[in-house]
């Protein structure tokens, strides 16, 4: 437990000891790998710690067996940042990781010009650089490690992907003929059927046609991290596999209008506290709309997870669904 302690405080310290460095990044419009980090230190009701169960092992010694019972918890861990952005990305040390000026870029600037309604996105997703704070936590009883390991992995650069630009074989999927699902502006109507919408959520591609640019970068870095938290999607990247300490369970696939084990938290144009689904009414985007078209989220994955007492794992029971 105290581990734990030293290590949050070592984090906390390190970002102190360079604040003045990222503020001065700020001011200049960048934003910094310690920005990133401060933030998911900091956002303490992204945690959002339980206590749901229990979980029996098997102990075998030389001539005697016992049942040893350890605490079953969750927990949201920040497993990716997600940039959105027609242009560059905001985050200073990768925003060229993604370029590619002869391609969709360039589509955008020239519909841009035409003053159409259509806006393209490129997004990337890249692990998160806090990964191996909370991985340290992971060694305790308390807290979960996440599924990823390495920090500032990219797992999807839209540029090296052709079907972000021009969706291909996803336009062929009845959820793109339907049009289902879409990303809701509220939950008031029978399965939201007779509700607005910002726009479906196939075909998964850069393009969307909101008339608010923040929207059209929301359902983008959705888009993305639908993708990504997937296997064997028609998509070039790189899916998240990998496996936690202890007795682990993962979160799902992130889903549209769903919250339970995917949240995401707005790093750009401002730091937000707290965590919340992508979709919701348009008011959302007020005051949201950036000069340089460029919008940031850090990505929180609920993990459960306790800790291994004993050879074999038997059974879990758990105080809340």
């Amino acid at each position: 437990m105290t581990r734990w302690i030293l290590l949050v405080i070592v984090a906390v310290l390190s970002v102190s000891a360079t604040a003045q460095t990222v503020k001065t990044g700020k001011k200049n419009g960048k934003f910094e790998t310690m920005d990133i980090v401060e933030s998911a230190v900091e956002c303490t009701d992204c945690f959002d710690w339980e206590l749901i169960g229990m979980c029996f092992w098997l102990k075998c010694k030389l001539f005697s067996c016992s049942v040893e019972t350890s605490m079953r918890v969750r927990h949201f861990i920040p497993d990716l940042v997600v940039s959105s952005y027609t242009y560059q990305s905001e985050w200073e040390d990768t925003k060229d990781w993604n370029h590619n000026p002869s391609g969709a870029i360039g589509q955008t600037e020239s519909i841009q010009d035409q003053a159409t309604a259509l806006d393209f996105k490129s997004v990337d997703v890249i692990s998160h650089p806090a990964l191996p704070i909370y991985n340290s936590l992971g060694g305790e009883e308390y807290f979960c490690e996440s599924m990823l390991d390495v920090p500032m992995m990219p797992h999807f650069l839209s540029s090296h992907d052709p079907s972000w630009n021009e969706p291909g074989i996803e336009q062929l999927y009845p959820q793109s003929i339907l049009g289902w699902p879409r990303f809701r502006t509220g939950t008031g109507s029978w399965m939201g059927l007779l509700e607005g919408s910002w726009a479906p959520l196939y075909p998964r591609c850069g393009w969307g046609a909101h008339p608010y640019d923040p929207i059209n970068a929301a359902v983008a870095a959705h888009r993305a991290a639908e993708i990504v938290t997937r296997n064997a999607q028609p998509h070039i990247y790189m899916p998240l596999t990998g496996n936690c300490d202890n007795r682990c369970w993962k979160p799902g696939a992130v889903n549209v209008n769903n919250g339970t084990d995917n949240r995401f938290q707005m790093l750009v144009p401002w730091v937000e506290d707290s965590t919340r689904i992508l979709n919701g009414s348009a008011a959302w985007a007020n005051g949201k709309n950036r000069t340089r078209e460029s919008y940031m989220w850090t990505l929180w994955r609920r993990y459960s997870c306790c800790e291994k007492k004993g050879q074999a794992f038997l059974f879990k029971i758990d105080f809340k669904s």
